[in-house]
């Protein structure tokens, strides 16, 4: 009998004591994302007030593998030019290390986010982190040109970086039905069809104007998986009469 009740004992504060491990530990990821998160956009800011009110680049030409983030003519995408603004390591510099990338020596490293624990992640950079990939558009030539911040009419509430799923991710908990395993790339620019509630069931979002917001994934979608439009929270595009679903 004693034996049962020692066991029964065990088993209550089991009970008790995950739940309150992990909500501890998924306060402590999403106050460590938030200050990375802020510390991005802070420097986006930065950034685009020293280079003629231009946002950086949203990804590298070409692939987004090692060896074009290294590229100096890819100094100017935002995982090497912000980081750079930081002070902190480029991806660049870490193309001859890619195992420190995935640690907190790297400022666009998320310990809340699901890397792969193989060394598959080590054959591209992989980003929690991404900037929006509906802000630059293509242009009548098929041609994408660097972005002006003045070009944004409510940066108060168009998303300029947000928390995005990584492979490990795609069959997650927290994943949103409404988005597809495709969208969980890992790639530096992404949207809310990769956006992953990662803290007890949300994720970050952070604005042109520098503020940060919490989100749950379902409610950045419609039910059908396209963007609302016209847009309700959010604003994916330069304007919100852009539709983000063409």
């Amino acid at each position: 009998m004693e034996v049962l009740v020692a066991v029964a004992i065990v088993v209550v504060l089991s009970a008790v004591t995950v739940p309150t491990i992990r909500f501890v530990r998924a306060k402590s990821e999403r106050t460590e994302a938030l200050a990375r998160m802020q510390a991005l956009v802070t420097a986006a800011k930065t950034y685009t007030a020293d280079h003629n009110d231009e946002l950086p680049m949203e990804d590298a030409s070409g692939t987004d593998s090692w060896q074009a983030a290294k590229d100096p003519e890819n100094k100017e995408a935002w995982y090497n030019a912000l980081p750079a603004q930081m002070g902190s390591r480029t991806v660049a510099d870490f193309a001859s290390a890619p195992r420190e990338f995935y640690t907190k020596v790297n400022p666009l490293y998320l310990p809340g986010a699901r890397y792969p624990e193989t060394d598959k992640r080590l054959v591209k950079p992989l980003f929690a982190f991404a900037i929006n990939g509906k802000l630059q558009r293509r242009d009548s030539d098929g041609r994408k040109t660097r972005l002006k911040a003045s070009m944004v009419s409510n940066a108060a509430r168009t998303v300029l970086f947000l928390e995005q799923g990584l492979p490990a991710e795609a069959d997650a908990p927290h994943k949103a039905a409404v988005q597809t395993k495709n969208n969980f790339n890992g790639s530096p620019k992404g949207n809310a069809k990769a956006f992953v509630g990662r803290y007890r069931g949300k994720g970050l979002v952070a604005y042109v104007d520098g503020r940060t917001e919490e989100f749950e994934p379902k409610d950045l979608l419609t039910d059908s998986g396209g963007f609302p439009f016209p847009p309700v929270d959010l604003i994916w595009c330069r304007t919100p009469e852009e539709d983000p679903n063409k």
